[in-house]
């Protein structure tokens, strides 16, 4: 099978290229971020360009195309309301005309940001009502997949964590950072999702990559509904770190964040009673993050912005060939 996934450098990209690349055909594009991994088969695309999408996607006859690339921090989308609208529904246009003319199944990545937040555990037929611009931007995509191609996926992922890509990391990387140099963690126990450790997101992805007949949109998060400072405390006992960091804060106490959903959980169960399958609660996710650690004690931390395809733009937690050497464990342990 022939698969292209767009955003390659970003975060959730990086890791589905790592999940498909010993058993499938891979093209991995890139906007501003040439990954370096020996082997690797890349290709640089700015798909604002049609002409540009439409090469790339000919020249390598996909079976299926995975679009992950996106603009994804709220706070910068609603900075960069156009440039938002740009990347999450004029390129995703882009990408799906060059799907349907292709005839390529397409994998369309998007959120649980989709929704208000009023009630959670949300089903893949609950009335939509995104509060901030990067779940509006999100939606319309969504919108604009379903009017174009005739065999897709709609895939809402919801806060995911795991390994980062060279350029981009999961919002693990602030908390690192803090555990490490002591810094008060403000994490907010008023925001509750359902968060998927990122291999999960493989896995889900990849059963359906075998399975043609299912379409149209999925939900697909972890098992576990918790709110951001429970998942710090959790990650503090895992991981062995000072949990005396971390500040449970409201989002009522920061009235300069865009505006976010309460509860964005999300209900799985159409996506399990179809494949069988279920992303792992945050417990068995951080502690297999923490078990795929390797005897190599090296830290590596570059500081970055953030960049519209998931990450860090010129940082971010670096890791060498997946081996995880991103986390230091003596090193974050307390010491008395």
């Amino acid at each position: 099978m022939r698969i292209l996934i767009t955003g390659v450098s970003g975060f959730l990209g990086w890791n589905l290229f790592q999940h498909f690349k010993d058993t499938y055909h891979i093209l991995g594009t890139f906007g501003r971020h040439h990954p370096d991994d020996d082997g690797g088969n890349f290709a640089h695309l700015d798909i604002r360009y049609t002409a540009e999408v439409n090469r790339i996607c000919r020249s390598f006859s996909a079976d299926v195309i995975i679009h992950t690339a996106a603009m994804t921090f709220p706070e910068e989308c609603m900075n960069n309301m156009a440039l938002a609208r740009e990347i999450n529904i004029s390129e995703t246009e882009n990408i799906a005309r060059a799907a349907e003319k292709d005839k390529a199944r397409l994998i369309f990545i998007s959120t649980d940001r989709v929704f208000g937040g009023e009630k959670g555990g949300y089903k893949e037929d609950d009335p939509t009502g995104p509060k901030g611009h990067y779940g509006r931007t999100k939606l319309a995509g969504e919108e604009i997949v379903k009017s174009i191609v005739s065999n897709y996926i709609v895939l809402r992922l919801p806060l995911m964590y795991g390994p980062p890509s060279p350029f981009s990391s999961s919002f693990l990387g602030f908390m690192l950072d803090g555990f490490r140099n002591n810094r008060p963690l403000e994490l907010f126990q008023d925001q509750f999702r359902t968060p998927l450790y990122v291999e999960d997101a493989g896995a889900g992805i990849k059963i359906l990559l075998a399975r043609p007949e299912l379409t149209e949109l999925y939900h697909l998060g972890g098992s576990e509904r918790i709110n951001r400072s429970d998942f710090g405390y959790r990650m503090a006992e895992i991981f062995k770190f000072d949990p005396s960091v971390i500040r449970p804060t409201l989002m009522t106490d920061k009235p300069g964040i865009p505006p976010t959903p309460t509860d964005a959980t999300l209900n799985s169960g159409k996506f399990f009673q179809a494949t069988g399958f279920r992303g792992r609660d945050v417990t068995k996710g951080l502690l297999t993050l923490f078990r795929n650690i390797t005897s190599n004690n090296k830290l590596i931390y570059n500081e970055g912005h953030e960049d519209h395809e998931g990450g860090i733009e010129n940082g971010g937690w670096g890791m060498e060939n997946r081996d995880y050497s991103l986390f230091s464990i003596p090193h974050f342990q307390k010491t008395s």
